[in-house]
């Protein structure tokens, strides 16, 4: 599985319709890729007989919901996976969490991790000197640290998105995480398994290249026209995110054009380890979809968000109702997410299935290879 923590502080790897005329950098491109590839021969060779185990922790004050009035619901849960040496000593711990880490916004030309990477710190600094931390984000579609998306999207700078807010964030996570490891028991005999099924979610129906076209030209000149005549802000807003929108339906428009009719295929990855799922989604999904997912599992399920490829956003059908960023930037028609909902039922209904293939029950070998860049 290759996950994505979704900082908005980094290099650009895929062409969105935020940059639909920039090329990714290929020098950083083949570099990001040696670097995953050097991960995992690091890993390999430095692997060693260890415990695992999988716990949970609770955290508030951290993500909120941008697109309610009162910031709930929220996933409160930080998944956990512990690894221990033989010696009972903490030598890796990955945490799950459904957050978009954007608490530096677009007037930020840092390169960061934002709070995770404080999370992830802090973590490592109290399990001991070979001490390993990962961050894996969950359904993070709609929550965030309450600043509007749409805002955000045309480049207005709120208060409080700064460094300091991100490692107060970041350590609040870190500490959640930290009270619950003693409680975490680890096994070295855990059943292992894993699978991955295609879905094919349903397409929105997006209008002719041409119109896609024309609506994008129209908004630019709107825009142009306005600013040229020194409109006020509430007319400058407006507009702008009339030109977003426009560029969204644009981008994607092209992008049907590739697509099986009526289709947006996508591979689903899980692995079951002990008595819990985890569950790979390659889109920022909302987190009523991932609180669904959990309350209707019979076993501990944690889900991966922006994993093994990107699709955009998984709405909720009645935010489809609602309207608004991530609504448009969506590819997806309202009842996909019934769909995954169903489908990621059913593949972790097989994971625990007594013939699922792959499962297994050997003693466990964990990697933790040095990382071989900054986070």
């Amino acid at each position: 599985m290759i996950a994505s923590t979704h900082t908005h502080a980094g290099p650009v790897t895929i062409t969105t319709f935020f940059n639909p005329e920039e090329s990714v950098d290929s020098v950083y491109m083949d570099s990001l890729a040696e670097a995953v590839e050097q991960s995992v021969t690091n890993a390999w060779l430095t692997r060693f007989p260890a415990r695992v185990g999988v716990g949970e922790a609770k955290v508030d004050g951290v993500g909120v919901n941008r697109r309610s009035p009162d910031q709930r619901p929220i996933d409160e849960q930080v998944g956990i996976i512990k690894v221990d040496d033989l010696n009972g000593q903490p030598r890796a711990v990955l945490i799950n969490y459904s957050c978009h880490p954007t608490v530096l916004g677009p007037d930020n030309l840092l390169v960061t991790g934002d709070f995770p990477n404080f999370a992830i710190e802090q973590i490592e600094r109290n399990i001991g000197p070979d001490g390993f931390a990962m961050f894996v984000n969950g359904t993070q579609g709609n929550i965030s640290m309450g600043h509007s998306s749409e805002l955000s999207a045309i480049g207005v700078i709120t208060p409080g998105r700064t460094f300091e807010r991100a490692a107060e964030l970041g350590h609040l996570l870190a500490d959640a995480t930290l009270v619950a490891l003693p409680d975490i028991t680890t096994s070295d005999t855990p059943t292992v398994n894993a699978l991955t099924i295609s879905v094919n979610l349903p397409l929105k129906n997006y209008p002719p290249l041409e119109e896609a076209i024309k609506s994008l030209e129209d908004a630019d000149a709107h825009l142009a026209r306005l600013t040229a005549e020194g409109a006020p802000p509430e007319q400058i807003m407006p507009a702008k995110t009339r030109r977003l929108y426009a560029s969204i339906t644009n981008f994607y428009a092209r992008e049907a054009l590739g697509l099986p009719d009526g289709h947006l295929p996508i591979e689903l990855q899980g692995f079951r380890l002990g008595n819990a799922a985890f569950v790979a989604i390659p889109g920022e999904v909302f987190v009523e979809i991932g609180l669904t997912l959990k309350r209707q599992s019979p076993h501990m399920t944690f889900v991966f968000g922006i994993a093994n490829g990107y699709i955009g956003y998984l709405p909720t059908r009645q935010a489809y109702a609602d309207g608004g960023y991530e609504v448009v930037s969506s590819k997806c028609q309202p009842d996909a997410a019934d769909i995954l909902i169903e489908k990621v039922t059913n593949l972790t209904e097989q994971l625990f299935s007594d013939g699922a293939n792959g499962a297994n029950s050997s003693p466990a070998f964990i990697s933790t290879g040095e990382r071989t860049h900054d986070r």
